[in-house]
């Protein structure tokens, strides 16, 4: 049945937003959790036609952002603001192409993605899928981590295993279907939050009045309301995350400054789920979460089971409970929350309360981010500029191409300028929430948070929750006017006026700005395609063993996409000395400091008889990724082989240089070596370390310099004999 004063343009948009919240709520579930952009390409190139389609098929669609004050505009204008800075970063040779166009289309998708859940939020159907896309997501990313463990259910890599105390006190730590334990910690904190601070009887009262529900309908869905707290506690504390845990608190006493009255309400409604989950994580603590299928599953249903069941009778009994009664129930709540709080503790206090590798890890990687910032402070360097240069600007050898900050992140990706826009964008979600939907003002704060120590953004799943929030935070403000004022015309009438409708319809400007989307979401889709065919090709091509049809397969590869590098690099190993080169130093333009297409470089000028520009696309390439020990060895052990050919063919001079190139590598090898085992072994986790094979080509090195002076010496000698009389020694 249609909303009263839309038309069928208005239906068809509103339906149609709503198909691809749904869309993009299971690819974010079905691709663990949007982080790998190869991963989303196949969805993208659909996406972006279904976008374009309801563009078409929409005469006028303002999204209701004109009612919805400044900061909806905001709120939708900051993702086409970011999206706008990465095209401009596109045109201006970045540091990654590929890595700009990869944040390009996650961009395209998250503008569009608010703007359809915005469209969604105003009508009450489109509210409630909304509601429906929140729950579901919510309960399938933590029922699939719970089942992993307690299961049976084949979810690869969703348990982290780790042998590390610093990491983990169990030795696993949960992950889920986003495979990180930290991320999948923080979006269990947000669904958490959000359904306890749901569960507050003056907010709850508050939306149900403006729905019209009764209060016997409301006590019938207060089971369901409480059924998915203990699943996300539970799945909270397995995860160990400790920025997501603190987090939470930093959100939810935010919230309770706010509104001190929720304090009691919150204080029983998770009194009995939280200390059920600190139950089961101590139980599972001990098996290191390794539990038979049918054992688990019953640990599980009796722990969720009994959660809900006290929940229930404490929250219930405690709003109808008054003076003395009331007091001993919330204290019997506050010794459950204390008991849970004394549980995980006792377990996880020595990575507490220890000193942390990872924080400290933290610490070097953020100096090295704010060095690397400095190169380009306004605009930044493009997408990915961390992953594509963090090689070259670390200042010890650790693992990590992600800067874990999604502040810093921006900071690289787009300068000053992005992170203006990124904090202009949290700042009216901040307000749009704490106005309009208190409720989700906690969940909103630990996005905001924990993004500042971990790399939660890189998650196209943390940006689908984050406009998810805002969108039903706008829905529930329209809500309340609506039923404050008394009508049941549709929510948003404003955004669908007849009268705008003809304008839009007759007004060439506005059907002009129509096409213009419409265009560049059919590029975004053609550019979605085109890194989809060039991955499953390249991916053919590493699975094939014949050289002949690899070669076929990496060049339809880079036809369809030229900027991956990986391909680049792999075809040229195929290819003749000076095809693969070409091949390379045309690959730089996408790429300019690549370390792989540097080291192909300088491997196929090393396999040459040039020493002078095989040295010079080592050192660069060493310049790019210094802290790797098989490169220094490899280096001079290529430098090695090239002298020895250029002294069979006779070339003595470039034999020389040859040797003595090597023997500077290898010098400057130690060098860099001795200083970083004298800075300790702690953030070495590339094990860069002088090797022992390096002091045999030392010595292989010194014998060919020795062997070419001696040829010299020994040329020299046959010269000056002709010159000298034969009866001279007489």
């Amino acid at each position: 049945m249609r909303n009263r004063g839309m038309g069928r343009p208005q239906v068809v948009a509103v339906w149609g937003s709503g198909i691809l919240v749904i869309t993009a709520a299971a690819a974010a579930c079905l691709l663990r959790g949007m982080f790998f952009a190869r991963e989303m390409y196949g969805m993208l190139a659909v996406w972006f036609v279904l976008c374009a389609a309801i563009a078409a098929s929409s005469i006028y669609i303002n999204g209701g952002y004109k009612s919805g004050g400044t900061a909806v505009k905001i709120v939708l204008g900051g993702p086409l603001l970011i999206l706008v800075l990465y095209a401009f970063h596109l045109l201006h040779s970045p540091l990654s192409v590929q890595g700009t166009v990869n944040e390009l289309l996650r961009w395209g998708l998250y503008a569009s993605f608010a703007f359809f859940a915005f469209l969604c939020a105003g009508t009450r159907r489109g509210f409630r899928l909304l509601a429906v896309v929140w729950h579901g997501l919510g309960i399938t990313i933590s029922l699939s981590a719970l089942l992993t463990v307690c299961g049976g259910l084949p979810l690869r890599f969703a348990v982290a295993y780790t042998a590390s105390p610093e990491v983990s006190v169990t030795g696993a730590r949960l992950g889920g279907l986003l495979q990180y334990p930290n991320a999948f910690g923080a979006v269990m904190a947000v669904f958490l939050l959000e359904r306890m601070f749901a569960l507050a009887p003056g907010e709850a009262a508050a939306r149900h009045h403006a729905r019209g529900e009764h209060r016997a309908f409301r006590a019938a869905r207060q089971p369901l309301r409480m059924l998915p707290l203990f699943p996300y506690a539970a799945a909270l504390l397995l995860s160990e995350s400790r920025g997501a845990l603190l987090a939470a608190a930093c959100a939810a006493a935010a919230a309770l400054l706010w509104k001190r009255r929720l304090a009691a309400p919150l204080l029983a409604a998770g009194a009995a789920p939280v200390a059920a989950a600190a139950l089961f994580y101590r139980q599972l603590a001990r098996t290191g979460l390794a539990v038979e299928p049918l054992p688990g599953l019953l640990l599980l249903a009796g722990f969720w089971a009994g959660a809900l069941l006290a929940g229930l009778w404490l929250c219930r009994r405690s709003r109808l409970a008054a003076g003395g009664t009331r007091a001993a129930l919330l204290l019997l709540a506050a010794a459950l929350w204390t008991a849970a709080g004394t549980a995980v503790l006792s377990q996880v206090r020595e990575r507490i309360s220890g000193p942390s590798a990872t924080v400290s890890a933290r610490g070097l990687m953020y100096r090295d981010a704010w060095k690397l910032a400095g190169e380009a402070p306004w605009l930044g360097q493009g997408g990915e500029t961390w992953h594509s240069a963090y090689l070259a600007t670390q200042s010890r050898p650790y693992v990590g191409s992600q800067v874990h900050s999604g502040y810093l992140d921006f900071l690289l990706n787009l300068g000053i300028a992005g992170v203006a826009v990124l904090l202009l964008l949290l700042l009216a979600a901040v307000w749009m929430t704490g106005r309009d939907a208190l409720r989700l003002l906690p969940p909103l704060l630990v996005i905001v948070l924990h993004a500042a120590a971990d790399f939660d953004w890189s998650y196209g799943l943390s940006w689908l929750l984050l406009f998810l929030l805002l969108a039903m935070a706008h829905a529930e403000s329209r809500q309340r006017v609506t039923a404050v004022s008394g009508t049941h015309a549709v929510l948003l009438r404003p955004a669908f006026n007849r009268r705008a409708h003809i304008r839009g319809f007759m007004g060439v400007k506005r059907a002009g700005l129509r096409l213009i989307l419409i265009c560049i979401c059919l590029t975004f889709s053609w550019l979605s395609f085109q890194m989809r065919m060039g991955e499953k090709l390249y991916s053919q091509a590493v699975r094939t063993a014949e050289p002949a049809a690899q070669i076929t397969l990496l060049r339809e590869s880079l036809g369809w996409n030229p900027r991956d590098s990986k391909a680049a690099v792999v075809l040229a190993g195929l290819l003749p000395g000076e095809q693969g080169r070409d091949l390379l130093r045309s690959s730089l333009i996408y790429a300019p400091e690549d370390p792989g297409l540097h080291w192909a470089l300088a491997g196929s000028y090393m396999g040459g008889d040039d020493p002078g520009k095989a040295l010079y696309w080592v050192r660069r390439s060493l310049q790019l990724d210094g802290f790797n020990a098989a490169k220094q060895a490899k280096a001079a052990e290529g430098m090695l082989e090239l002298g020895r050919r250029n002294l069979v063919k006779g070339d003595q001079q470039r034999a020389a240089a040859s040797a003595s190139a090597g023997l500077e590598l290898l010098r400057q090898y130690r060098l860099l070596a001795v200083q970083e085992r004298s800075k300790g072994g702690q953030h070495n986790d590339r094990r860069f370390e002088y090797i022992e094979p390096a002091d045999m080509l030392n010595m292989e090195l010194e014998e060919l310099l020795a062997a070419v002076y001696a040829e010299q010496a020994a040329a020299s000698g046959i010269r000056l004999s002709r010159f000298i009389p034969s009866s001279a020694g007489r």
